[in-house]
């Protein structure tokens, strides 16, 4: 009985899939959920696909294979705990999870007698020996055989694993520099991603480059296989073509096309453009332990595109929040502590209230409904100045006595703002009577607030309700009552 799947699949993709849009997974996979290894989480296998942005995906889906070929497989079927890979419908470029065997025993069938991958790597096979096949490995060769910097070159030459002669590989050409071995691959029009990857992992695991060359790349006709090369490649494609090789040849230096994509602003998205370029060999950045040779480093464009877009947002946050606390503040200093309830005065408050309703900070409905908080403002707006803000007192020593007799709940707050602010000498120097002195530290057998903090006396416990208030406005101030707080809830 033929798969579901099989009379979708096809060697050649009607169009190109757009790299930044949403992974897409078939509408009814027969594998449902799937188990990551890594976390032991079991995940629904359609929302995972779609989790990842396309390009993303595809890249992915390279690693995952190359994991359960290296005996170290990050999905397994939830049902029979079969490792697991992804799979795609080139007609379509949907996405969906297939067994690496299947016995009968699991109800979830997804392969055919003949496997996609092992049509595509006949189909393969079948091509390596085509005349453009022959026509672009002879371009290889005397691009190469052009600069003095390659030698040894050979197409077809055997190469056995160091480790173990069994392990071989045959590469279209290979050839020998001073920044070590390469192995070039032609790529013509199948998708063979098990060879992909089978090849990638021999190659580094000999310390060698695998260079996947085209003889053509048209952007907006790209087979699945090619975007399989292509974002692994740092969304880098090499061509080598006659021109190339004729200017390899005519400057002794050997030169490829390199198509790739560069990311650009557009406001707050991403988008991408389409470049090329020939280029000397020696421009391609060759990264041997990802196995990617590649001009344009695209990740780390759009990565720094994407850091920009966030310090933007960051900064734009926090003007805005910076507006809503100065707003609340010039507020505070004319009408905190003297509130007139005219219409005027009472618009201004219900703006700067539903404000900062949206941040989750609720506020009294009227600044002088709650004493606690009318406090908290205006004596911490006080250690912050030096001097009493929206009091009528005239020094800062006569607040910190107004907090302890009747607002002991501030004094956690009230003692670390005046050491974030740089406020103690003032106090000492202000305190000519030493009551303040006395207070703090006790008097005969009559423990002072410092002791009484420290052993959580309950009658200084903060009020945890005005914390996201304190954090808005104090925020240093805000963290150390919030430390003090869970400490007290810890002992």
């Amino acid at each position: 009985m033929p798969h579901p799947y099989d009379g979708e699949m096809q060697f050649r993709a009607a169009h190109s899939i757009d790299p930044l849009s949403n992974a897409r997974s078939v509408a009814d996979p027969a594998i449902n959920e799937v188990i990551d290894l890594d976390t032991g989480e079991i995940m629904d296998a359609k929302a995972l696909i779609e989790s990842f942005r396309y390009d993303d995906l595809v890249i992915e889906r390279g690693e995952v294979l190359s994991r359960m070929q290296g005996k170290r497989p990050r999905y397994i079927c939830d049902t029979c705990h079969v490792p697991v890979y992804l799979v795609s419908i080139a007609a379509r470029r949907a996405f969906f999870f297939r067994h690496s065997t299947e016995d009968g025993s699991c109800p979830a069938q997804t392969r055919s007698p003949l496997t996609y991958d092992e049509i595509c790597a006949r189909k393969y096979h079948g091509l390596r020996e085509s005349e453009p096949h022959k026509r672009i490995k002879a371009l290889v060769v005397r691009s190469l055989s052009a600069d003095p910097m390659f030698r040894d070159i050979n197409p077809e030459k055997k190469w056995a694993a160091a480790n173990d002669p069994k392990r071989y590989r045959r590469p279209d050409v290979q050839a020998d520099s001073d920044a070590g071995k390469l192995a070039f691959e032609v790529q013509l029009s199948t998708t063979f991603l098990s060879v992909v990857v089978g090849r990638r992992d021999f190659y580094r695991d000999e310390g060698a480059l695998l260079v996947w060359v085209f003889g053509n790349f048209d952007p907006a006709y790209r087979l699945m296989t090619t975007d399989d090369l292509f974002f692994a490649n740092n969304s880098n494609i090499v061509v080598i073509d006659e021109e190339t090789t004729a200017i390899s040849e005519a400057t002794r230096k050997f030169h490829v096309r390199c198509h790739y994509r560069q990311p650009v602003r557009k406001g707050a998205e991403i988008a991408d453009t389409w470049a090329h370029a020939i280029v000397a060999f020696a421009e391609l950045v060759q990264d041997r332990f990802q196995q990617r040779a590649y001009y344009f480093d695209f990740a780390g464009a759009e990565q720094a595109l994407r850091d920009e877009i966030e310090a933007e947002a960051i900064s734009a946050i926090r003007l805005d929040e910076q507006n809503d606390r100065d707003e609340f503040i010039a507020f505070w200093l004319e009408h905190g502590r003297n509130f007139k309830h005219t219409e005027a005065n009472r618009a201004r408050w219900f703006a700067i209230k539903e404000r900062l309703a949206a941040r989750d900070i609720n506020l009294p409905d009227f600044p002088d409904n709650d004493i606690e908080t009318e406090a908290m403002v205006s004596s911490l707006l006080s250690v912050q100045e030096g001097v009493p803000v929206t009091y009528k007192l005239g020094k800062l020593i006569q607040i910190a006595h107004q907090i302890a007799e009747s607002h002991p709940r501030l004094l956690v707050a009230f003692g670390h703002a005046l050491n974030i602010y740089d406020m103690r000498k003032l106090i000492a120097d202000q305190d000519v009577s030493r009551k303040w002195h006395d207070r703090l530290n006790g008097k005969g057998d009559e423990p002072g607030i410092a002791a009484r903090l420290r052993e959580r006396d309950p009658a200084f416990a903060p009020d945890a309700d005005l914390l996201p208030l304190m954090s808005f406005l104090f925020p240093e101030v805000a963290e150390k009552v919030r430390n003090y707080i869970e400490n007290s809830i810890a002992s």
